[in-house]
């Protein structure tokens, strides 16, 4: 079955270049873990969304534990004010440490 993991992460202004440059560091070994991967800047500067999508939940959990997902793990533990995690479209947690027991 397929898996989908949305990502909202809501910054300080002052940490959004930081984060930006974060992601697209991380943005092309990312899609190697992914079926999808759609990284958004809204318009307002400190929101990004971030969709990944796997065929299988096997898939997303193996990309859950590699580096690139723990490093941006750790990003967006370190520069987000608040972060919004949904699985399948339903939230699952507010905190990037949620994802360590999906």
């Amino acid at each position: 079955m397929k898996k989908k993991l949305e990502l909202i992460v809501l910054l300080n202004s002052r940490k959004r270049k930081e984060f930006s440059q974060s992601l697209d560091n991380l943005s092309k070994n990312l899609q190697n873990y992914c079926s999808s991967l759609i990284i958004d800047e809204s318009g307002d500067g400190v929101t990004f969304n971030i969709l990944a999508q796997w065929e299988t939940e096997d898939q997303m959990r193996k990309a859950l534990k590699s580096e690139e997902f723990l490093i941006l793990s750790g990003a967006i533990s370190a520069l987000s004010e608040k972060t919004i995690i949904r699985l399948d479209d339903k939230q699952v947690g507010n905190h990037i440490s949620k994802l360590k027991s999906l």
